[in-house]
């Protein structure tokens, strides 16, 4: 659900004609609405996926309506979503007003679902040059129907004329920040948003978009702040805190994160996407049963049709497969393959294996490590993730040996990366001499890799504590500096 759909669906006009309309339902009697209310409680609907009673309510508003535009407009993006093109066309083109605004936008939209997106744009072009009013509001409409279809190129040239044509609208800046923040080009997004800010620090959907594009660039403590920014002008804003959410996720507070998922839950239930980050919550909290639970809610409200739902099959594959659930987990996966937009590669491959490893599968994982790394576009790396997937499944002697192959085949310039897990395969397999030669080095590979592996061996001690601690644990002296 987008955050202005979210906004308006929980505004308390809209929640109050929800309920009159509701309530006249259950009662069997007739609500006179106007179209425009009528459509907006089928959006509502669909965007519940709860299509009866989205039919109901645009049945109704036809029947009252026969002439508005509205409810005609549904009808063809209903068709539409369900890909019946043709079934849509039909319904647009017997719109009387083919002049209508919303008319031109559906068009245009149908255009790009056929694709045919230059085409799209030179129809809002010619529909632009003939317009006299609210022309900043239709720039802003067309540069967000190419944003939605991820047309970045066509998004922009619609941004960058808003700022030409109205340079003090607010909105042109923020719609160029959101472009260049959908076009992966963070910083100059960061830069614009601050520019904005400094000029209204009250702007709470710039806030918003300035924390998602710092999350986006990993600057998670920053992105924290500018979130507080906007739930101290609105504590329970949806966006605010969805986007807090994941930066405690990501920056391990895991228990935090959970805690507002689940807050953001009781508001809306419905929401598939919420369920699956809550599942991922749970899975790194090792809470698999309640995991499972939260991804079956979230394929329950997507059906089918999630944006995250390439990943919901992918963590189902993960958890399952921490369940022992192993026909579960294969069947996920390959679910996950079927809607893939590109081939099976080697990373299908590499996860079958894993699952299959962590069920004692033994030679069936071997065989699909053996098809990862004949696929694999970069096999030093696959060999790294395959020697990872034997220590985290338990098998601590063979992950050794794959690393070791690894460290002496490309030498520790390129593979070093493997030397972390090397000690932490080598501390469990008790091999004292070996586990501290490849500790002492751990940290200068990688203090993050290090410490997420010893952190909870070695409680409150800071990484670069690790080896001369477990060498005065393991000989009760600290180590001498040539040691």
């Amino acid at each position: 659900m987008r955050e202005d759909d979210w906004t308006y669906f929980h505004d308390p006009e809209f929640t109050q004609l929800l309920s009159e309309y509701e309530n006249a339902q259950e009662q069997g009697r007739m609500l006179y609405l106007d179209a425009d209310e009528l459509t907006d409680i089928a959006e509502y609907y669909m965007l519940l996926h709860e299509e009866e009673k989205a039919d109901e309510a645009i049945r109704l508003a036809t029947e009252l309506h026969p002439e508005s535009v509205d409810p005609q407009i549904f009808l063809a993006r209903q068709q539409m979503f369900h890909d019946n093109l043709s079934e849509a066309h039909r319904i647009c083109d017997a719109i009387s007003d083919q002049h209508d605004q919303e008319v031109v936008f559906l068009n245009a939209e149908l255009l790009i679902r056929e694709g045919q997106e230059d085409e799209a744009h030179r129809l809002l072009e010619n529909y632009y040059a003939d317009l006299n009013e609210e022309r900043a509001v239709f720039l802003y409409d067309a540069a967000n129907v190419f944003l939605d279809y991820a047309l970045w190129a066509l998004a922009r040239k619609w941004a960058e004329r808003m700022i030409e044509e109205f340079p003090t609208n607010r909105k042109g800046q923020f719609l160029m920040a959101d472009t260049l923040f959908s076009m992966g080009e963070n910083e100059q997004a960061i830069a614009t948003l601050n520019t904005l800010l400094d000029q209204d620090p009250y702007y709470i959907e710039a806030w918003n978009l300035l924390a998602e594009a710092q999350s986006a660039s990993e600057q998670f403590t920053e992105a924290l702040e500018s979130v507080e920014y906007v739930l101290a002008i609105q504590q329970d804003n949806r966006q605010a805190l969805l986007t807090k959410a994941h930066c405690l996720f990501h920056i391990g507070e895991t228990e935090a994160a959970h805690q507002l998922y689940q807050q953001l839950l009781r508001v809306d239930s419905h929401d598939d996407t919420l369920h699956y980050f809550n599942a991922l919550c749970l899975s790194s909290l090792e809470h698999f049963e309640e995991a499972a639970e939260a991804l079956r809610r979230a394929n329950e409200e997507g059906h089918g049709m999630s944006q995250e739902q390439l990943h919901i099959y992918l963590q189902q594959a993960y958890v399952e497969s921490k369940l022992h659930h192993l026909e579960d987990a294969v069947e996920a996966l390959k679910q996950a393959a079927r809607i893939c937009t590109k081939e099976t590669t080697f990373e299908y491959h590499l996860l079958l294996g894993q699952i299959y490893l962590e069920n004692d599968r033994f030679e069936l994982a071997q065989k699909q490590f053996t098809l990862a790394v004949e696929q694999s576009p970069d096999r030093k790396h696959t060999m790294l993730l395959i020697g990872i997937a034997f220590g985290e499944a338990g098998h601590y002697e063979e992950s050794a040996q794959i690393l070791t192959a690894m460290l002496q085949y490309y030498g520790e310039e390129e593979a070093g990366s493997a030397i972390p897990y090397l000690a932490f395969c080598y501390y469990h397999l008790h091999e004292n001499s070996l586990f501290l030669h490849y500790l002492k080095g751990s940290v200068g590979v990688s203090r993050e890799t290090t410490e997420y592996l010893f952190s909870p061996i070695y409680p409150g001690i800071p990484p670069e504590d690790y080896y001369p601690y477990a060498f005065h644990h393991l000989y009760g002296r600290f180590p001498a500096e040539e040691e």
